[in-house]
């Protein structure tokens, strides 16, 4: 697991990650494990529910009969953090001429320790060259001779954010070295107009005889050390790199469905020494050239020829498979773990989503898992971070143990809701890492009705009830579209569908269009525009801005590179989530501001059969999250697309002032945010007919599923919900 000065081994020291999410019946999925006990053991679990404390709600999980444990030796694995790229080495003979380096180059973090921009050298320090970044931030050559070792290093240390040339050429025969650097860019592409430093050459004579070095040829980083780690990473954009004989250029993966090959830095010369970018640099980022007229990468390549690397960036633990995991042929469709254990008492449950064979159900219903935003959320340390934490549950926070543990080993990557240690948002999140946030004993300050917690209430209910449906993930989803949702007679979202591709999209909306069932179970839903990487389906990427969000994407850079789409809020792209589920985000706040609901259709109207059996005027104001309307709450809007036909069930009511308004939805500053004094906020229970017999049912609300358990069960709304499955499964109209 690695970690450093500050490990922490809580809990026991046994987790785990699978190569995939989900699975069909009969698969292989390879279970990667770092154990610090002497030996552990893996069993193959089904998930029907997780414990909530304090509700009466237990965990419930069965054994695979049919699967065999499998057991083997505890081994501690590391991880590797930090963007680079890796190339073949320059040849033994690269001092036969003299060799120049050159490359434009944006420091975010000068300053911040010793950071090699292009290197090709020995852990000892002993053989190879470097070129980047002095300890102060200063331009530095260093390079390694048979008496000593030359550091070669400019006057002026960089200016965060800004551009510069840097020029060296190590001399064999004439024993000299030199090195130049010249601010460069345009005046968009700069922090500063002013102030960013002159011109300087230096130059030395060469205290030895050059040694070579039989090493890989890196960018952004000096050297890796046993483990694979970077040695001495950059913060920073790097532009158009050159070596004697080589030319590498980002804007050669550019074309109008985004990067092709985002892993890939192409070398345009004869020698094809192409690097390998490894843990997922940001690319379609601005260059040294953009001049602000173009804000899509895609029709200024030459203007977004940089990459950005971070000494944060992670998206492979790259650990060692130590099983391989047979799903028996007979499982059925559902969610499982394999469950993790060790002699010394440690427990690790990992998830993984068994879905149908390929091109079957097995159920009438299915249900797909916001997969996506479990991605999203994955690892994030807002609870530990944030003052906002604090501030928006109004309580000190309570740390569990996962907490504890994620916090001390953030070496297995961040989440979409964190910035990186130059201040730029984390963009990348990969399902190659254990996801501590995904384990059934977390509870983040967004409390228990949150992610998978939050959805496995929906499975409890649906098993509990007797009510059958397979289960897929959102990349299940994004690859069968519509056609794969046509086998079901209805199709239920989870509770925070907050991160959909666009084929996803296009699928729920073929879906009703040609007469299915759609309930959307959650709030806050269909509202980043989300990109899987065309190499690795295990990837995803966003670009935060212009809604409510955790930071701000640069100016430029609010494409995302794996599709060229547009980031940000679908809305602003012309896919408000009313257009097809009738609601969309207004609102969110904690579980002390969330409210129940006040029927509104009236007995006779064509959807008062959803409310049979709710006798409560005001029902829902119960539940694992306070209430039924709560944490992020959605509305229709007949301005962003709410279907005239729109019947709407009923409506919140009683939601305090920590229930803020979505800064999208008002232009200027107000004092009228709060759910207690602003009549846009409420959660809207919506039908939506659609045509050929199709319908979209949304509850508007995260915390709807948090109600179901109250009182055994036997609720509200829990009867409303199971009069929505019943009529959607069956077929009947939904208007009556």
């Amino acid at each position: 697991m690695s970690g450093g000065a500050n490990d922490v081994i809580v809990p026991h020291g046994t987790i785990g990650y699978l190569d995939a999410i989900s699975a069909v019946p009969g698969a292989t999925v390879n279970l990667h494990v770092s154990s610090t006990a002497p030996t552990w053991r893996a069993e193959l679990v089904r998930l029907y529910a997780l414990e909530i404390p304090g509700f009466g709600v237990e965990r419930r999980a069965d054994p695979v009969p049919s699967f065999a444990a499998i057991e083997r030796e505890g081994i501690e694995q590391t991880t590797a953090i930090g963007s680079y790229g890796r190339a073949e080495p320059l040849g033994l003979d690269q001092f036969d001429a003299p060799l120049t380096l050159s490359l434009t180059l944006c420091p975010t973090r000068p300053g911040a320790g010793p950071q090699a921009a292009l290197a090709q050298r020995d852990e000892a320090g002993v053989a190879g060259w470097s070129l980047g970044l002095d300890a102060e931030g200063r331009p530095r050559l260093w390079c390694a001779t048979d008496a000593g070792a030359l550091d070669l290093v400019t006057p002026e240390p960089l200016k965060q954010g800004c551009w510069y040339r840097l020029t060296a050429t190590i001399d064999a025969h004439a024993a000299r070295a030199t090195l130049t650097v010249d601010p460069v860019g345009t005046f968009t592409s700069n922090r500063l107009a002013t102030g960013r430093g002159s011109s300087h050459r230096v130059e030395s004579a060469l205290p030895g005889v050059l040694q070579p070095a039989a090493a890989p040829l890196l960018l952004a980083a000096a050297v890796l050390d046993p483990n694979g780690q970077p040695l001495e990473g950059l913060d920073g954009k790097i532009e158009s790199p050159t070596i004697t004989g080589a030319a590498w250029d980002a804007a050669k993966s550019i074309t109008r469905a985004g990067i092709d090959l985002p892993s890939r830095l192409t070398d345009t010369s004869p020698a094809e020494r192409h690097f390998t970018l490894v843990n997922h640099p940001t690319r379609a980022v601005t260059g040294s050239t953009w001049d602000g007229q173009v804000d899509d990468f895609r029709f200024a390549p030459d203007q977004y020829a940089a990459v950005h690397f971070h000494r944060t960036d992670m998206t492979d633990c790259g650990w060692e498979p130590q099983a391989e995991i047979v799903l028996p042929a007979d499982l059925e469709s559902g969610v499982y773990a394999v469950r993790l254990s060790d002699p010394e008492g440690g427990e690790d449950l990992v998830p993984l989503i068994v879905r149908p064979p390929a091109g079957t159900s097995t159920a009438p219903a299915l249900l797909v898992l916001s997969t996506n935003s479990y991605l999203a959320y994955g690892n994030d340390h807002v609870g530990v971070d944030s003052p906002r934490t604090q501030v928006w549950n109004q309580m000190v926070p309570a740390l569990d143990d996962w907490e504890r543990f994620r916090d001390a080993h953030r070496e297995l990557g961040l989440s979409l809701y964190e910035v990186h240690s130059d201040g730029a948002g984390v963009c990348h999140s990969s399902w190659r890492r254990p996801l501590l946030t995904l384990r059934p004993t977390v509870y983040d300050g967004d409390g228990p009705v949150w992610q998978f917690t939050g959805d496995m209430q929906i499975v409890d209910w649906l098993d509990r009830t007797g009510r059958a449906v397979d289960v897929i993930s959102d990349r299940d989803l994004h690859e069968g579209g519509a056609d794969l949702l046509s086998r079901y007679a209805c199709v239920m979202t989870g509770t925070h569908p907050e991160y959909p591709s666009e084929q996803m999209l296009d699928a729920y909306e073929a879906y009703v269009a040609t007469g299915g069932r759609l309930m959307y179970m959650g709030g806050n839903g269909m509202y980043w525009v989300t990109g899987y990487d065309p190499e690795d389906e295990q990837v995803i990427e966003i670009r935060r801005w212009g809604a409510t969000q955790a930071w701000c994407a640069a100016p430029g850079e609010y494409h995302l590179s794996f599709t060229g789409r547009l980031g940000g809020p679908w809305r602003f792209s012309g896919r408000a989530p009313q257009k097809t589920f009738g609601v969309g985000f207004v609102a969110a706040g904690p579980p002390s501001a969330s409210a129940g609901y006040l029927p509104v259709a009236a007995p006779g109207s064509p959807v008062a059969w959803a409310l049979a059996g709710v006798e409560d005027p005001d029902f829902g104001r119960y539940g694992t999250m306070g209430g039924a309307a709560g944490i992020e709450i959605d509305a229709v809007d007949p301005l962003l697309g709410t279907p005239d036909e729109t019947q709407v069930i009923a409506t919140s009511a009683g939601h305090s002032d920590d229930m803020l308004e979505a800064r999208e939805n008002f232009n200027m500053t107000s004092r009228i945010l709060g759910g207690a004094r602003n009549p846009k906020i409420h959660s809207d229970l919506v039908i939506v007919p659609r045509e050929n017999g199709g319908a979209v049912f949304s509850t508007g609300s995260i915390g709807f599923s948090g109600s179901l358990s109250h009182d055994g069960w036997d609720n509200d709304v829990s009867r409303l919900l199971g009069n929505v499955f019943d009529r959607f499964v069956s077929g009947a109209p939904v208007l009556d």
